[in-house]
């Protein structure tokens, strides 16, 4: 078997996808290079997409790879760039990717699945088991990161929420989190994705944390006020809600708001310091924020 990898433009990909089904060739994997920076087009779930993307191409040989390669080049030329064929070699690849899956280590967490991973002895880290992987929220995006760290820093101001609301729970690790630092906290999740609120059903019990969770895509009929709102979701959906939010949220309250980059910043400080916000704390991780918001008094 022999891999064939190049980058291509965004703005390309239609043409490449076209190019590759007239061809007849379909072992294809397309990767978003975020760390090449991102485009203005959003994605059918409303996350900016990656300038470039990694294509591979899997073959069954050598003459294969060199005869895709001179199309390419003729088809794409000055487009699609690094392009580089390799032979692989035969691997039991459900390992490979198990055993190159690592632990998360945020903020004195430990972010693992221990069906596949230790916990190590003698650890000072908060243990957060994440065993289900079909919901977003695994520990390893710098949104997840970049909220947990939000909150940590409330709690090292003093602050101390007597309810929490997650919204867009994903995996529920965020919740989770949030009552290891607040263990005398009540917790909320809610999520669209009824996969998501049944991972972070189980992912509650995993890590002994008694919270409710259930479907929903706003707050119009959740009756509680909160102290602090978890919202690591997208651009429009956090201007959407934001009403919302405001409502729901007691004065002096926080949100930690994530999953939007630094060229959506601004659409998301007018809207939030316009309806009675003001900036609290900003983190940056490459190009990706969570900005913490306090209602004001």
């Amino acid at each position: 078997m022999v891999s064939c990898r190049f980058l291509i433009p965004n703005k390309n990909l239609n043409d490449l996808d076209s190019f590759l089904t007239e061809s007849e060739i379909d072992n294809v994997s397309v990767f978003e290079k975020s760390e090449l920076g991102f485009s203005t087009d959003l994605d059918d779930n409303g996350f900016p997409k990656a300038k470039f993307f990694e294509v591979e191409v899997l073959l069954n040989n050598n003459a294969d790879a060199k005869n895709l390669k001179a199309k390419i080049e003729e088809n794409f030329k000055d487009i699609a760039k690094d392009f580089e064929i390799k032979k692989l070699k035969d691997k039991d690849w459900i390992k490979l990717y198990i055993n190159e899956l690592q632990p998360v280590i945020c903020d004195g967490f430990y972010l693992y699945n221990d069906s596949i991973q230790q916990m190590p002895k003698d650890s000072e880290f908060i243990p957060i088991k994440l065993n289900s992987a079909l919901a977003f929220g695994s520990g390893h995006h710098q949104t997840t990161q970049s909220c947990i760290t939000n909150a940590k820093k409330l709690n090292d101001s003093g602050f101390a929420p007597k309810v929490i609301l997650d919204m867009g729970c994903g995996t529920g690790v965020l919740g989770i989190c949030a009552i290891k630092i607040w263990p005398e906290s009540k917790l909320i999740g809610i999520d669209i994705d009824p996969e998501a609120v049944r991972v972070t059903k189980e992912n509650y019990e995993l890590n002994e944390v008694f919270a409710d969770a259930f479907v929903g895509s706003d707050l119009k009929n959740v009756d509680k006020k909160f102290d602090l709102i978890f919202s690591n979701i997208l651009k429009q959906p956090l201007i959407d809600l934001c009403p919302e939010f405001k409502e729901a949220l007691n004065p002096g309250g926080f949100i930690i708001t994530s999953g939007f980059i630094t060229s959506q910043e601004p659409d998301i400080m007018r809207c939030y310091e316009s309806s009675g916000f003001e900036l609290y704390n900003r983190i940056q991780m490459e190009e990706w924020l969570s900005i913490t918001f306090r209602k004001k008094w």
